[in-house]
C-alpha cells in the first residue's frame, strides 16, 4: 500500500502535464487499422478518488497513470472495461511482425490528417497544434502479453490474470558515465515494430503497450514522495492469437504489482532521470522478457 502523504504536490503538478501520449494504433498484414480498432478507450475526464481516498484528482486522455491509481487503470488504462465489450479482437500469427502508433491529442480533436497518408508510412502524424508525433520524455517502451483464461472472451478479462513481457526498447549503445540516449526520445522516433514470439500458445490474449518514465530517488526525494512515482501511459490491444506451438507460457508478472516503486527499473537516481548517466545494474522495469525461447533478466547491454 502506498501512503497518502505521497499525494501531496502531485495535484499541483498533474495540472500542467498536458500532451503526453496513448498509444492508440496497429499495424498488421502491412495495413494500418484504423485508430482505436482493436484498442481499449479510455475515460476521459475519469476520477481515481475511488481507489486511493486521498487521489482526488481528475485525469485525462494523455495524462499519465500512476501506481496510486487504480489496478484497472495501471493495467490498460484508465475505465478501460466499460470500453473493452464494444472493442474489436485482432487475429495474428504468432510469429508475426506488428506495428504500433500513439497520438499526443484527446481523441475529441483528432483528425483525418492525424493519421491517414503519414510521411514514411507512419500511423500517426501532423498535430494541429504544432507538435510533433514524438515522446516527449525519457523512458523505456514495455510490450506485455496477458493470456484470457481458457473460455474466457478477451472482451471481458480484466488483466488480473500473469503477463510476460515480449519486447523492450530502451538504450541505445549505453555506457557508464556517458549521457543516455533513449531509442525514442526524440523528435522523429523510429517505427517501433516488434513480433509475436513464434512459441506463444493459441488464445485471446491481451496486449499492454507503454512507455514508462521512471521515478526518482535522490537525498532530497524519497519514496513515497512526490516526484519518486514512475508516469505510466497504457493502452491495451484485444489480440485472438493463432498458432501452432504446443509450448505453455512461462510464468508471468502480475500488473499492477510488477510497477510498485521499490520494483528493478522504476526508479532511477537523479543522474540518469536526467540522462547524464546510466546508474549501475539498472534493469529495465516491467519484470523478465521472454524471447520465445528463454526468460531473460533484462538490462541494457552496456558497452565498455
Amino acid at each position: 500500500m502506498i501512503p497518502t502523504l505521497l499525494i501531496t504536490g502531485l495535484v499541483a503538478f498533474a495540472h500542467v502535464v498536458q500532451g503526453h501520449y496513448t498509444f492508440v494504433r496497429i499495424k498488421a498484414d502491412g495495413e494500418w487499422k484504423g485508430p482505436l480498432q482493436y484498442i481499449r478507450n479510455k475515460t476521459s475526464p475519469y476520477d481515481e478518488l475511488k481507489y486511493y481516498e486521498a487521489n482526488f484528482l481528475y485525469r485525462y486522455y494523455n495524462w499519465p497513470t500512476y501506481i496510486i491509481d487504480r489496478p484497472e487503470s495501471v493495467r490498460c488504462g484508465r475505465d478501460n472495461m466499460k470500453h473493452a465489450g464494444t472493442t474489436e479482437v485482432l487475429t495474428l500469427k504468432a510469429g508475426e511482425t506488428i506495428e504500433i502508433a500513439h497520438q499526443r491529442e484527446e481523441p475529441s480533436g483528432w483528425t483525418d490528417d492525424m493519421f491517414y497518408d503519414c510521411p514514411d508510412d507512419r500511423g500517426t502524424c501532423f498535430h494541429k497544434r504544432g507538435w510533433k508525433q514524438d515522446f516527449n520524455h525519457p523512458g523505456p517502451l514495455l510490450i506485455h502479453l496477458s493470456k484470457a483464461p481458457d473460455g474466457q472472451d478477451i472482451r471481458t478479462y480484466d488483466g488480473s490474470g500473469e503477463w510476460v513481457k515480449i519486447h523492450t526498447l530502451g538504450l541505445t549503445n549505453p555506457q557508464y558515465n556517458q549521457p543516455l540516449n533513449w531509442t525514442l526520445y526524440r523528435d522523429e522516433p523510429e517505427h517501433i515494430t516488434f513480433k509475436i514470439p513464434e512459441q506463444t500458445p493459441p488464445g485471446q490474449y491481451l496486449m499492454r503497450m507503454d512507455l514508462l518514465w521512471s521515478g526518482v530517488q535522490s537525498e532530497y526525494i524519497k519514496i513515497g514522495e512526490d516526484g519518486s512515482l514512475a508516469q505510466m501511459y497504457p493502452s491495451c490491444a484485444q489480440l485472438n492469437i493463432v498458432s501452432e506451438s504446443k509450448a505453455a507460457l512461462p510464468n508471468g508478472v502480475k500488473i499492477p504489482d510488477i510497477f510498485q516503486p521499490l520494483e528493478p527499473g522504476m526508479t532511477t537516481t537523479m543522474d540518469m532521470m536526467e540522462n547524464k548517466k546510466l546508474d549501475e545494474n539498472y534493469t529495465y522495469p516491467g519484470g523478465p522478457l521472454w524471447d520465445g525461447d528463454k526468460v531473460l533478466v533484462d538490462k541494457p547491454v552496456v558497452l565498455g
